[in-house]
């Protein structure tokens, strides 16, 4: 069993405080409360006040605040995910493969400046991380506190209330985590404003293979039935709903790369690949 310790050096937080504004309010500004050894206990806005905790600040929305129908599947998922990971399954936030390295690398191609991992896992450092750190540094959000002192700047917070003040971030990264927030158009809103003009949202997604069960899901979501896709994820996007959904949260697609270990040269030409990385960029607000 791991323990559920966990704290962050205070350089990490000194610089999370250059960037970070309130979840509830982005264009609200937080104020460090200090005790008197001058460390900062917490976080205060208009909208209320957030604790730090061992320099990692805690910025998610209190249950009144959020009253998204999903937040009950969502809060049950969590708990099931971090049960395994405590089971000893790192698999719940590791994914290191062919892929993984493959993405840090074109990140580390395409990409140049201050980049946001939103939803990073528990774990110290994923692999893309090491993979692009030549021209990328990273800051990293996630609803799970983790029980390991991660190897960059990290912030428990979620993407539906992103806790960056605007025009702020270069890039933004969902690594298979855009079908896990509880509403992905909203948290692609809150990405859009935290970018600078002109920066771009990278999306690692995988489309469904089951024609069936997304259609009946997307029945459910259109009659606002709380549902989830599968077990493990809250949404599905085929590469025609991900690129509307981009439009509908103020982005155009640039690119999309097809990753496919089976192939050569990571399937720029297969016919049928099980996953692919989305490139958009972001339109004037």
């Amino acid at each position: 069993m791991k323990s559920n310790e966990n704290s962050q050096p205070e350089a990490y937080l000194e610089a999370l405080l250059s960037y970070l504004a309130c979840p509830i309010d982005p264009t609200s500004p937080l104020t460090a409360l200090r005790n008197g050894a001058g460390q900062v206990v917490s976080l205060r806005s208009a909208q209320g006040e957030y604790p730090v905790i061992h320099n990692i600040p805690c910025l998610l929305p209190t249950q009144a605040q959020d009253s998204e129908r999903n937040r009950t599947l969502w809060q049950a998922h969590q708990e099931e995910m971090w049960q395994n990971y405590q089971q000893g399954d790192p698999g719940v936030f590791a994914n290191s493969n062919e892929v993984t390295d493959y993405i840090g690398e074109l990140l580390d191609q395409k990409g140049d400046g201050l980049f946001l991992d939103l939803g990073c896992g528990a774990l110290p450092q994923p692999c893309y991380m090491a993979a692009s750190e030549d021209h990328v540094h990273w800051l990293g959000i996630d609803p799970f506190f983790g029980d390991q002192q991660r190897q960059f700047p990290f912030a428990q917070a979620v993407g539906e209330y992103l806790p960056f003040r605007a025009n702020v971030l270069d890039g933004v990264l969902y690594a298979s985590t855009l079908s896990h927030q509880i509403d992905p158009q909203r948290s692609l809103r809150r990405v859009r404003q935290a970018l600078k003009p002109q920066g771009r949202v990278y999306i690692w997604y995988e489309p469904p293979k089951e024609r069936i069960r997304y259609t009946l899901w997307r029945i459910k979501k259109a009659l606002g039935i709380p549902c989830r896709y599968n077990r493990w994820h809250h949404s599905a996007f085929t590469q025609k709903s991900l690129r509307a959904l981009l439009r509908q949260a103020g982005f155009i697609l640039e690119e999309e790369i097809l990753l496919c270990t089976r192939c050569p040269d990571y399937g720029t030409k297969c016919q049928e690949p099980g996953e692919f990385l989305a490139i958009a960029r972001s339109l004037p607000l």
